[in-house]
């Protein structure tokens, strides 16, 4: 799962890091978007339907590439040490 949601706003689908209400960013709400926008949200069917934003598009790339990166090089654990019994 990615960081971001999509949010049509402005007429086009926007990209976002704003906390997401259960059902989606509902019509109105002003959200905060990857190219740097403040913008009022459209819930409506026909809103998904508009066109992707260049930048939103382009930085929610960007996030998903480093994110699968991170995720890819699996959990980092701090290996201690642990004490030997030596001579016992």
């Amino acid at each position: 799962m990615h960081p971001f949601h999509w949010v049509p706003a402005e007429g086009q689908r926007h990209a976002s890091l704003d906390f997401r209400p259960g059902g989606g960013y509902p019509t109105g709400m002003t959200v905060s978007t990857l190219c740097k926008q403040q913008l009022s949200a459209d819930n409506s069917q026909l809103a998904w339907l508009w066109e992707t934003c260049r930048d939103c598009n382009k930085e929610a790339h960007r996030i998903a590439r480093s994110s699968a990166q991170h995720h890819a090089q699996g959990p980092q654990f701090a290996i201690a040490a642990w004490p030997t019994a030596r001579g016992v």
